[in-house]
């Protein structure tokens, strides 16, 4: 495996334990109960490889609190933000349709969602992150050569992340579907924050637009070593690999294989800086290049509107 990719900063450290304090929240853990599982948090951290990327310390991390805690702490989150999506799904289908390329709409959609995150956020502005998704430039080469990619590819493997944005990915999929693309989108095989797994899948209509896999574990991003043969006979038979959201592209980034585009919104300042972008730039990447800028030409800090605002148009 390349050595190229993101990599644990002591910036991440703080992140950790905010997680572990949002997920207790959820759990209704608190008191000395709560102290006991901070501490072997502490240990967890203590031992952690500050040369492996963040997502495999914090797998470690939210297995212990499932055991510890006995539930799923977010699967009433993941339940309400599926709703909340499910009510969207006609306008995020409007503003792709409406984009000058559904394809492009439908990138952007799905982008747009991945702002569902409760591993980083603890308040979600769905409006604000659609309006972004729009108005934030996608370089049109950028867009020209996602766009061939999939014209040239018939087996598209799609890496979903949450719970809530697999409504968004629905958008993205169905314009794929439409194009003759035989999709199959892949989700947790067991839960782990708000990460999507079969359940949420199927609540979300998930099945209406692809076949459905699980990657068989409970791995905060996509950890290959670790998924079901199922999985892995699909990643490796795929002509395009969707990847969606930040973990996943730490934890793919580095196969630095070419088939995969990573699609995700930046939200936390340690891949700003190894990507060397701003804090809620959209990203379109291609895997295997040594360009961290690969596809974007521009960042948050210059936004142009790009698609006409249908959300006016309700």
């Amino acid at each position: 495996m390349s050595l190229y990719g993101v990599k644990t900063e002591l910036e991440c450290l703080p992140c950790f334990f905010g997680q572990v304090a949002r997920t207790l929240k959820y759990a209704g853990v608190n008191g000395d109960r709560g102290r006991d599982i901070v501490r072997k948090t502490e240990a967890i951290i203590e031992r952690a490889q500050l040369d492996e990327v963040p997502a495999r310390t914090t797998t470690v991390i939210h297995r212990m609190l499932r055991q510890e805690t006995g539930v799923d702490p977010y699967r009433s989150v993941k339940e309400t933000y599926n709703r909340i999506a499910l009510d969207k799904l006609p306008l995020l289908r409007r503003m792709a349709a409406e984009c000058v390329d559904r394809l492009e709409g439908g990138v952007r959609v799905a982008i747009a969602g991945n702002v569902i995150d409760f591993g980083i956020f603890e308040t979600i502005d769905l409006d604000r992150s659609l309006d972004e998704s729009f108005l934030l430039p996608l370089s049109p080469g950028q867009v020209k050569a996602f766009s061939a990619r999939v014209s040239s590819s018939n087996r598209i493997l799609y890496v979903c992340d949450n719970a809530g944005e697999i409504v968004f990915d629905r958008v993205l999929i169905e314009a794929l579907r439409d194009m003759g693309k035989t999709v199959t989108a892949v989700v947790k095989g067991a839960p782990v924050i708000n990460d999507a797994t079969l359940d949420d899948a199927r609540a979300a209509g998930l099945h209406e637009c692809a076949t459905v896999i699980d990657n068989g574990n409970d791995g905060i991003g996509t950890l290959l070593e670790v998924c079901s043969e199922r999985f892995l006979d699909a990643y490796r038979s795929a002509d395009l690999i969707i990847s969606k959201g930040q973990a996943n592209y730490e934890t793919l980034v580095q196969e630095q294989d070419e088939r995969i585009c990573f699609l995700f919104k930046v939200k936390c300042p340690v891949v700003a800086s190894f990507l060397e972008r701003e804090n809620g730039d959209i990203m379109l990447i291609r895997g295997g290049s040594s360009e961290r800028r690969d596809f974007n030409e521009t960042s948050a800090s210059s936004v142009e509107p790009l698609s006409r605002d249908v959300r006016s148009a309700e």
